[in-house]
């Protein structure tokens, strides 16, 4: 009896790059656009939060 011990190898190599293909459209298609609308909103994000700051602090001495 004979066994063939090639064909499931080289499935699982066909799927390792299927899967490594779908990551990298994910990185490229959600995680990048995601991190580019952050960085465009961060400095409007840091005074909202520095002004949201200054009135909790600044509220009790008004």
């Amino acid at each position: 009896m004979k066994l063939n011990h090639h064909a499931p190898t080289s499935h699982r190599v066909c799927r390792r790059a299927a899967i490594a293909s779908l990551d990298l459209v994910l990185v490229l298609g959600v995680i990048l656009p995601l991190a580019a609308f952050l960085i465009y909103l961060l400095p409007r994000m840091i005074k909202l939060v520095y002004e949201m700051t200054i009135t909790i602090i600044g509220s009790p001495l008004m």
